[in-house]
């Protein structure tokens, strides 16, 4: 079982450093009881105002940038294996076979040195657009890097800097000692503005965060609905299920399914049996199949368990999924959210390294729109 203490260190401690993934606060109920206690006091604390929190932004391409004790600035792809890049001539050697890598990175070198702080330091952030990625009305200025539409109001502020900007990017994380921790960036005043590079607010002002009464009402109840539970829960039953039940979940989420035991069984004896298929010699298949036979044999066993499992992950997922509603609605950051046209949650929010996230709304339209892009791949 994935201890707290683990959890918090590997969420921010990767081989290629920085932020790689951020959990939902109703997943971490598979962890045990020390994790669960840990993400209802998040979202509690998130909704009474006092947890920081900032806003999740649906970018197009992850980067990380540095300036260097000699003011030299780099650049390259927060994925694993990439490394930095100094010139348009690093970027073409690294990732001139993929140009939808190499051209925005090459914007990024031209234009963030424009307003990174003075001293040295590395950076985390997301590259939004360019001009050409931009769509322009009478109402509004919009672009969609991803499966978010951002708009903002002609005329506004923030409709102004975006149209004016030739890169729109945001940054929120910054890279600190050997091992490059990631720390979430509070506080904007050292970096520069400029008018070439349009900053998306990644931060949450305390005005933005004023959730009505019924908010906070709705989303303690199933947090207290959540404690009511775990009174009388075992977690014995939880290692070995991990990824499992989290990857059970998300399917879930896409397909509407309510999580249950069966449904779950069903999922798990689907998954070991395309592992036992992907070998070859009779052991291989041997070996998984008494893995498979193991995990199906623990959940027979525990059914009540597991139900209570899902229950208190039903309560705590709503409990996020009226918070991130209910920031939503209060607005922020200069732009309104749009999928597909229709008016839409965010991407969600950090509150203690974990998502603040509307699992049906964004989670659910995010995982429609990989499958449909999937599926045009293989045809």
């Amino acid at each position: 079982m994935i201890s707290l203490s683990q959890y918090l260190f590997e969420s921010v401690k990767t081989p290629a450093g920085g932020i790689q993934h951020i959990e939902h606060p109703s997943d971490r109920t598979f962890d045990g009881e020390e994790a669960t206690k840990h993400a209802i006091d998040s979202i509690r604390g998130a909704n009474a105002g006092s947890a920081p929190l900032s806003r999740k932004i649906d970018d197009k391409l992850s980067y990380q940038v540095k300036r260097d004790a000699s003011g030299k600035v780099g650049v390259k792809y927060k994925g694993a294996g990439s490394h930095y890049n100094y010139s348009n001539e690093d970027i073409d050697t690294q990732h001139g076979h993929k140009p939808y890598l190499a051209h925005p990175l090459k914007q990024l070198l031209e234009h963030l040195p424009k307003v990174l702080p003075k001293r040295a330091g590395e950076y985390q952030g997301g590259y939004m657009s360019e001009p050409s990625g931009r769509s322009e009305y009478t109402s509004h200025i919009s672009h969609t890097p991803n499966t978010i539409e951002y708009r903002a109001d002609a005329g506004s502020e923030e409709a102004k800097k975006l149209k004016k900007s030739k890169v729109s990017v945001t940054i929120h994380t910054e890279l600190k000692g050997p091992e490059r921790t990631a720390h979430p960036i509070t506080d904007m005043s050292h970096f520069q503005s400029h008018p070439d590079v349009h900053m998306v607010q990644h931060l949450v002002s305390d005005k933005e965060r004023k959730l009505s009464s019924a908010v906070k009402s709705q989303a303690e109840e199933h947090l207290s609905a959540a404690e009511k539970l775990m009174k009388s829960h075992s977690y014995q039953h939880l290692p070995g299920h991990e990824i499992h039940l989290r990857t059970y979940i998300n399917r879930t989420v896409t397909s509407g399914e309510k999580p249950s035991v069966e449904g779950y069984r069903k999922h798990l004896e689907t998954s070991h049996q395309k592992l036992i298929d992907a070998v070859k010699t009779p052991a291989a298949k041997d070996r998984k199949t008494a893995t498979m036979n193991t995990h199906l044999s623990q959940v027979d066993a525990n059914k009540k368990h597991f139900q209570k499992s899902f229950q208190i992950h039903h309560h705590l997922q709503q409990a996020t999924n009226h918070l991130a509603r209910g920031l939503d609605r209060a607005g922020g950051g200069g732009f309104s959210t749009h999928i597909n046209g229709a008016a839409a949650g965010g991407e969600g929010y950090v509150a203690h390294g974990l998502k603040v996230v509307d699992r049906e709304g964004f989670s659910k339209a995010n995982r429609e729109r990989s499958a449909i892009l999937r599926a045009s791949k293989g045809k």
